[in-house]
């Protein structure tokens, strides 16, 4: 069995003492692959330099749609540059936040579409944040996945995915239909998370992927706590739970979603 945390940041001070413990403590509970994931050209740089560091680490970069900038041009020139790095696998964290609008909605979606190209472009998935912004971002993707849709050489290769998913199961229908992987975090192993755990007792195992968010979003019982790429092991374990799958099946399912859609061997 192995896994992949496909969605962490693990750049952030929370980290800044132990990162060699934590990333050995996520290979001794299987979590062999791991990917940060920038939200700022600055944090996206910092995403790599790990990524180099470290075999088991790959990064992604992206402009968070609520990260302050001074002036976005600059900032996703920079982004672009970082593209053809070898261990770029995404553009990520990229999507729209309307629960903290520090970045006015108009602007959010002026630097989601504009990271979208910029994928595409570089033929990389892409890791979507949505918070309390469902409509507006399905339409974005929507008008995204036409576009793509012209170009007979894309296919339906899987697109992205929708990190930490926390909608419905038909609005994780929908986002399936386009070509959208769901991302899983330890949400769903909150008591109250019925939403996520309908989704993952819905949806079909081909269109999960694992994520532990860390340092934030900590499974049960590691409430309160700093998370950590380990902790994956709760997730997976709650996913067995609502699903009635074996572990070592769901893992190698999730595991090889994983690979197939940021090209992680």
């Amino acid at each position: 069995m192995m896994l992949i945390d496909t969605h962490s940041h693990l750049y952030l001070p929370e980290f800044e003492t132990d990162l060699e413990d934590v990333i050995r403590r996520a290979i001794d509970h299987r979590v062999e692959g791991m990917i940060v994931v920038g939200i700022d050209a600055k944090t996206s740089r910092q995403a790599i330099r790990l990524a180099e560091d470290y075999p088991q680490l790959y990064a992604a970069v992206g402009v968070h749609p609520n990260s302050q900038i001074g002036d976005i041009e600059e900032e996703l020139e920079q982004i672009k540059e970082l593209l053809p790095h070898p261990k770029v696998v995404a553009v990520g964290e990229i999507g729209l936040d309307t629960y903290r609008e520090y970045v006015s909605l108009a602007d959010q979606k002026v630097r989601l579409q504009r990271q979208l190209e910029l994928a595409s472009e570089a033929d990389l998935p892409v890791i979507i944040h949505n918070r309390n912004a469902m409509v507006e971002l399905y339409s974005i993707l929507t008008e995204f996945v036409e576009k793509k849709a012209v170009n007979p050489q894309v296919g339906r290769k899987p697109l992205g995915v929708l990190h930490s998913f926390s909608e419905d199961v038909e609005w994780a229908k929908r986002v399936i239909d386009l070509g959208f992987f769901i991302g899983v975090s330890g949400v769903v192993t909150f008591p109250n998370a019925q939403f996520v755990k309908e989704v993952v007792k819905a949806i079909p195992q081909q269109y999960l992927l694992l994520e532990t968010d860390a340092p934030y979003l900590s499974p049960q019982p590691k409430r309160g706590k700093r998370n950590e790429p380990a902790y994956l092991v709760y997730t997976l374990q709650e996913m067995v739970n609502l699903t009635g799958s074996s572990v070592d099946l769901l893992a190698n399912q999730v595991t090889s979603n994983a690979q197939n859609l940021f090209g992680i061997n």
